[in-house]
């Protein structure tokens, strides 16, 4: 054989490699970008013809676990969007929050041009942040975690957030049951005095107790979402006070506490109430050292409010009302299987 055939042999041989190549990436890309089906119960992502293109921030924090569910509806978001003229992506504002540090990661995020901005809402000072760029960028806003006026009031898309006022009414109800007559004290662990989700927790739960026998230790104590300093809130309560008979963690974190009172033997007489279905308070809730844990729909929070951006930027869609309470639902011992979201569809609105 000529080396002249040799060499057209050989090369037809690398040209084949190279179309199947070029075909396998093709073909990857193409699964790539196929649909991804939207989640049922929640909001669904209307036709983009025009192909608009939706840039979305969804910012969030990285302090406790319940950011794990929170970014993974925001990425589950993205994957649904995708081939629909949208992006979602994640964005970590550190670990500390607050209201300078949430406007700061706004800001930047509306420099790096993204059309619509879905945060953490930290306070009434973020909404004159929103406010502002809504009038001079046309920015699509959304907030989650904490539902406040102010959103709808600066002219916000969405905010899903938990009815944090009747949570804390219904942990003190629920907690009130369970200790049945008996009287005693109970530690309130906080995040921060600040932060308005906390504070609404705290307080609908103090009017929950109201003509029960069960009075609160003091005002409670700040844990700023720390796992290992609510462990040691929680420690200190346990060996101040003889009489405790709850403790009750309006933010995250909360599983630190059930470590507490396993830690002292004291899962019987002390029950520990928290907040979020994150792996760490289900495994607490399933081996006894937390009495019951609320959920507020922490994937439909990156989830519904990254949509619902979307659905407002490709179509100007409003949803009416602006603040949404989230489902919020309390999970024990008895109902762990049925909530567990390792046990359900990815993204499942909890239900019983």
């Amino acid at each position: 054989m000529s080396r002249f055939l040799h060499g057209v042999l050989a090369t037809g041989r690398n040209a084949a490699v190279v179309l199947a190549s070029v075909a396998t990436l093709v073909a990857a890309n193409a699964a790539l970008a196929a649909d991804v089906a939207p989640i049922a119960g929640r909001p669904e992502p209307v036709a983009n013809p025009n192909g608009v293109k939706a840039k979305i921030a969804m910012i969030g924090f990285a302090n406790n676990p319940y950011w794990v569910a929170v970014q993974k509806g925001a990425e589950t978001a993205n994957d649904v969007l995708k081939s629909r003229g949208g992006e979602v992506r994640w964005i970590v504002a550190g670990a500390n929050i607050d209201v300078p540090t949430v406007n700061q990661a706004i800001n930047a995020a509306a420099l790096q041009g993204y059309n619509g901005i879905g945060f953490f809402i930290a306070g009434e000072g973020n909404c004159t942040t929103i406010k502002t760029l809504i009038a001079s960028k046309k920015i699509a806003f959304g907030a989650y975690n904490t539902l406040l006026p102010c959103v709808e009031e600066a002219g916000g898309v969405i905010d899903y957030a938990q009815d944090q006022v009747t949570a804390g009414k219904n942990a003190a109800a629920e907690l009130v049951k369970a200790t049945g007559d008996k009287s005693g004290k109970v530690g309130v662990i906080v995040s921060q005095f600040t932060a308005p989700g906390s504070e609404q927790r705290r307080k609908g739960f103090l009017e929950g107790l109201q003509g029960s026998k069960l009075t609160v230790v003091n005002d409670g104590v700040e844990a700023k979402d720390s796992a290992g300093t609510t462990f040691a809130a929680a420690k200190d309560y346990l060996t101040s006070t003889p009489d405790l008979v709850a403790i009750y963690a309006t933010a995250g974190g909360p599983f630190g506490a059930a470590q507490a009172v396993k830690a002292a033997g004291k899962q019987d007489a002390v029950k520990v109430i928290g907040y979020d279905f994150t792996t760490e308070n289900i495994a607490a809730i399933r081996d006894g050292s937390m009495y019951a844990t609320t959920g507020q729909d922490e994937f439909g929070q990156g989830y519904n409010v990254a949509v619902t951006l979307f659905n407002n930027i490709v179509a100007q869609q409003k949803v009416t009302p602006v603040l949404q309470p989230a489902v919020s639902i309390l999970m024990t011992k008895e109902n762990v299987d049925k909530l567990d979201p390792a046990k359900q569809p990815l993204g499942a609105v909890p239900k019983l």
